[in-house]
């Protein structure tokens, strides 16, 4: 995220807790523009859901994308900041590791469907109203019939698919200045023939280096760092034409056919509202 304004940050409310008190239990939080719940980890595992605004989760992973109407797996005991410059309402469900749950066991971002969305509205309320606001209470009494839409709502997230809006980080040595260069200056049109010449490697030794380190070509990782920057713009209300020149491109088409390309909606229909 972009610190050209002081950051507020937060603690983790769950912080309290070694162990999670209950098999399911569910938070909301409003984070202010400019807000960051530090760096933090737990021993069970959370859905974050962006019931508006935009997140930016970042792990030692990389930088995850979360915007409205979206959001994050992360298992237990990764390490992860939130952050938001917009502004951001979170509805979060800290789930107790359980092995007989098939869930993914790295960081990723999810797209979430009408249903599930519903289920965690709905669940949120079952906290609310007992009382459990200000995580002060331990144990809640949840009826049957709470507990079984609980049920269903962990079903649901372990049903949801992958969104592609991570974008990967490494501290290699050879990588790392490429990598700061770009997020400094995303619109930078540098080949790998020339970042050769600059770090004194071949194109051939930094295009394996990507592959290995980061999973995708260094094409491909400009098109993830510019996507994210374009969402960021996107989410602040920004023009999209000022999003696109300010990210080197000269077309307004080329860059809605990029956009298109990788999230499969067009630049204005992305963002969902409240």
């Amino acid at each position: 995220m972009q610190q050209n304004k002081p950051w507020q940050l937060f603690q983790p409310r769950l912080g309290i807790y070694k162990n999670l008190p209950m098999p399911v239990y569910m938070r909301a939080k409003d984070l202010p523009a400019y807000g960051e719940v530090v760096l933090h980890s737990h021993d069970w595992e959370q859905l974050i859901f962006a019931l508006s605004g935009l997140l930016e989760v970042t792990s030692s992973k990389g930088q995850h994308l979360i915007p409205s109407g979206q959001a994050i797996w992360i298992p237990a005991n990764y390490s992860h900041s939130i952050a938001t410059v917009t502004g951001a309402k979170l509805r979060s469900v800290h789930i107790r590791k359980d092995p007989l749950k098939q869930f993914v066991q790295q960081i990723t971002v999810l797209k979430v469907d009408p249903l599930t969305r519903l289920l965690i509205a709905k669940a949120s309320e079952f906290f609310t109203l007992h009382g459990a606001a200000n995580a002060t209470t331990a144990v809640l009494e949840l009826n049957p019939q709470q507990l079984r839409l609980l049920d269903v709502l962990i079903d649901q997230i372990a049903g949801l698919q992958q969104q592609h809006l991570s974008l990967p980080l490494t501290d290699d040595r050879l990588l790392l200045p490429i990598l700061q260069a770009l997020q400094h200056q995303p619109e930078r049109k540098t080949t790998l023939f020339e970042w050769g010449q600059l770090l004194g490697a071949s194109s051939k030794t930094i295009g394996r280096r990507f592959e290995a380190k980061l999973g995708m070509s260094y094409r491909r990782w400009r098109e993830q760092l510019i996507l994210h920057r374009a969402i960021q713009g996107l989410s602040e209300n920004r023009p999209v034409t000022e999003v696109a020149l300010s990210l080197g491109y000269e077309s307004l088409p080329a860059f809605i056919h990029m956009f298109k390309k990788q999230t499969g909606v067009t630049p204005g229909k992305f963002i969902c509202t409240e």
